[in-house]
C-alpha cells in the first residue's frame, strides 16, 4: 500500500510541472496538428476578399472638341487674336478643327501646338489628355478690304474690340446676318461657326444703313456670259457680271444643278466662294472705295451634257440665278460651226449685229430668275 501511495504521490507532482511547463514561455515550441482541411479554412479566412471586376467606363461622346473661342480685334496692330480652349476627353491621337485654312496663321502659342491642314481646315493635332489652351494671330486685310475668317464650331464664341478709330464702325457679316459695332466692346459669335467679315466702315455709312435696307444692297448692271459646247457633250461657261453696292455685300449665286465651279475672280483677285446647298455660291464683295462703285465678278463652270447628234438634237442649257435685280445679261451659245442654231426658253434672241459667233441671246430687268434655253441644232447643208 505504501509504495502505491507514493507512486501517486510523483504522478501528480510530475502532472503539477507538465502544466505549469505549458502556460510558461516554452508554450511557443509547442506543436499542434490540424487537418489539411482545418489549415486551409484558417488560411482561406485570413486573405482578403475578392472585388468584383471594375466596371468599364463608358467612351465619352465626344472625343475632343473645341470649348470656347474668344477672339481679340486690335485694329492698331492690324490682328485678330484667338484664344482658344480644346479637351481631349480620352487621351488619344485627334484633330480638333479650329479655323479654316484659307487664312493664315502669323503665330501660335504655344510654340509646340502642332498644326495641321486637314480638309481645308487649320486642326490642332493632340493626344494630351484634359484642357488646354491655344493662341492664334491673324493678320487683318488692308484698310478698304474685309476680313474673311472661316471659324470652327464653339459654344462659347466671342469678339473683344479694343478700340475703334474716330468716324469708323466695324460691320460683322456672317451669311445674310450683319452686325454694326460702333464703340469698342464685346460682340456675340456663331455658335455653328462659318465664314464671319470682318470689316472696318465710315460711320456715316452706318447711319445710312437703315434706309439702304429698304432697298437692294447691290443690283447686277450688266452680265455677259459664253458657252461653249463641244461634240462630247462637255460644255463651259464663261461669265463676267459688273455689281454695284455701297456696302460690303454676299454676292449670292446658285449655279445649274450639274454644274462644277472652275475659278471665281473678284476686281482680278482670285477668290474661294462659300458653296452650300443646292450648289448655291457666295462670293464676298468688300467695302468699295466709293458709294455707288462696281465689283467686278468673274466665274466658269463646267457640265457635262449629252453627246451631240450627227444630223440634229436639242439640249437645254441654263445660266446661274441671283435673287438680285438684274438690268441686263448676255449670253452667247457656241456650238460646233457645222450646225444652225435656234432656241426658245426665257431668254430673247438679240438682232443687233454681233461678231461673234454662234446664238446671242438677252434677258432683261429681272430678279430671282434663271436664264434658260433649249438650243435646237442642224447639220448645216453642204453648198
Amino acid at each position: 500500500m505504501k509504495p502505491l501511495l507514493v507512486l501517486f504521490l510523483s504522478a501528480g507532482s510530475l502532472l503539477a510541472q507538465s502544466l505549469e511547463a505549458i502556460t510558461s514561455a516554452t508554450l511557443d515550441e509547442s506543436e499542434v496538428r490540424i487537418t489539411y482541411g482545418e489549415l486551409k479554412r484558417l488560411v482561406a479566412a485570413t486573405l482578403p476578399k475578392e472585388l468584383p471586376p471594375p466596371v468599364p467606363k463608358p467612351a465619352p461622346p465626344v472625343p475632343a472638341a473645341l470649348l470656347s473661342a474668344q477672339y481679340h480685334l486690335d485694329p492698331e496692330a492690324s490682328t485678330l487674336t484667338a484664344e482658344m480652349q480644346v479637351e481631349n476627353f480620352d487621351g488619344d491621337w485627334h484633330t480638333v478643327p479650329l479655323a479654316g485654312a484659307a487664312t493664315g496663321v502669323l503665330a501660335v502659342e504655344p510654340k509646340d501646338a502642332r498644326l495641321v491642314v486637314v480638309d481645308d481646315r487649320l486642326c490642332l493635332i493632340t493626344d494630351k489628355a484634359g484642357a488646354q489652351n491655344v493662341k492664334l494671330t491673324f493678320a487683318l486685310a488692308t484698310a478698304g478690304q474685309g476680313t474673311t475668317l472661316d471659324l470652327a464650331a464653339s459654344p462659347i464664341a466671342s469678339l473683344a474690340v479694343k478700340e475703334l478709330a474716330d468716324g469708323k464702325v466695324l460691320r460683322l457679316q456672317h451669311g445674310a446676318t450683319s452686325q454694326t459695332l460702333t464703340t469698342a466692346g464685346l460682340a456675340a459669335l456663331p455658335a455653328q461657326g462659318g465664314e464671319v467679315t470682318f470689316t472696318f466702315e465710315d460711320a456715316r455709312k452706318a447711319t445710312q444703313s437703315p434706309i439702304a435696307s429698304l432697298t437692294d444692297d447691290a443690283i447686277v448692271s450688266m452680265a455677259a456670259y459664253t458657252t461653249q459646247v463641244v461634240r462630247d457633250g462637255s460644255a463651259l461657261t464663261e461669265g463676267t457680271i459688273t455689281v454695284r453696292h455701297d456696302h460690303p455685300a454676299r454676292f449670292m449665286l446658285q449655279l445649274p444643278e450639274s454644274a462644277k465651279l472652275l475659278q471665281c475672280h473678284v476686281n482680278g483677285d482670285p477668290v474661294r466662294p462659300t458653296l452650300g446647298e443646292g450648289n448655291r455660291l457666295e462670293i464676298p464683295l468688300d467695302d468699295p472705295a466709293t458709294d455707288g462703285a462696281e465689283s467686278e465678278v468673274k466665274l466658269s463652270f463646267t457640265a457635262v451634257l449629252a453627246p451631240l447628234q450627227l444630223a440634229e438634237g436639242e439640249l437645254d442649257l441654263a445660266l446661274p440665278q441671283t435673287p438680285l435685280f438684274a438690268k441686263q445679261i448676255d449670253w452667247n451659245v457656241q456650238l460646233p460651226a457645222t450646225y444652225d442654231l435656234s432656241c426658245s426658253g426665257n431668254a430673247d434672241p438679240i438682232t443687233d449685229k454681233t461678231t461673234a459667233p454662234g446664238l446671242h441671246l438677252r434677258k432683261s430687268l429681272c430678279r430671282d430668275q434663271q436664264p434658260q434655253a433649249r438650243i435646237t441644232y442642224r447639220k448645216r447643208a453642204a453648198n
